[in-house]
């Protein structure tokens, strides 16, 4: 019997991942000690304008991301991808939900917050490899980078570690500039970088299976 995709089936398991991965941000920053560098900039300016919450800032700089791979593409960018507001849309509200959610509890133990720090950063790499198995919309940050890629003929591996680091280096300068301190990056930020990547090798293989979620018979005619 022949299959097809159901893009029912896509938007679905993206939307799955965007909850899982929201989720994950939520856990790996209230621990307090730092959240993974493609948040770091949201949430310090989630700090500088505190009538923000965490996923509109997450939002409207993710807009941003959106408006650059359009700028370095032109008209070779995908009319789909415009789809990615939405999606930001959508993982901002997972993320206030699940800083909601996180709020219910607090550790002082330092070992147990930086627990939660590997724990959130292996969710959202969950997250993050069901959301590429819905092969539906970029993330905008994966968009941005693979936008870079493009026109500048680079590896993605590469591009991704620039990116990332660029965005807590600017993290880094608005927390000094308006907040007159480092706020929102600690040393779990580099933990969270480490542990969402090793976490990625193995939870591409394991969400692999949901492939088969996406399929459905192709009717007859």
């Amino acid at each position: 019997m022949k299959h097809h995709v159901s893009v029912a089936r896509q938007c679905a398991l993206l939307i799955c991942g965007l909850a899982v991965a929201g989720f994950g941000v939520a856990l790996t920053t209230c621990a307090e000690l730092g959240t993974s560098p493609i948040s770091s900039l949201p949430l310090v300016a989630h700090y500088c304008v505190p009538p923000l919450s965490f996923g509109m800032t997450t939002f409207f700089i993710n807009l941003l991301f959106v408006a650059t791979e359009v700028a370095l593409l032109g008209r070779k960018f995908p009319p789909l991808q415009f789809a990615q507001v939405a999606v930001v849309f959508v993982f901002g509200m997972f993320i206030d939900l699940g800083m909601w959610v996180c709020s219910f509890w607090s550790f002082q133990n330092y070992a147990l917050r930086m627990a939660e720090v590997v724990l959130g950063s292996v969710v959202l790499s969950l997250g993050i490899a069901l959301q590429i198995h819905a092969n539906l919309v970029f993330n905008p940050g994966e968009g941005c980078v693979k936008a870079l890629c493009q026109v500048f003929h680079a590896r993605f591996a590469w591009v991704k570690i620039a990116f990332d680091v660029s965005l807590v280096l600017i993290a880094l300068i608005l927390s000094l500039a308006a907040l007159h301190g480092v706020f929102g990056l600690r040393e779990g930020t580099l933990v969270a970088a480490f542990a969402v990547g090793l976490s990625l090798r193995w939870a591409m293989p394991l969400c692999r299976p949901v492939k088969k979620f996406l399929l459905i018979p192709a009717p007859r005619h």
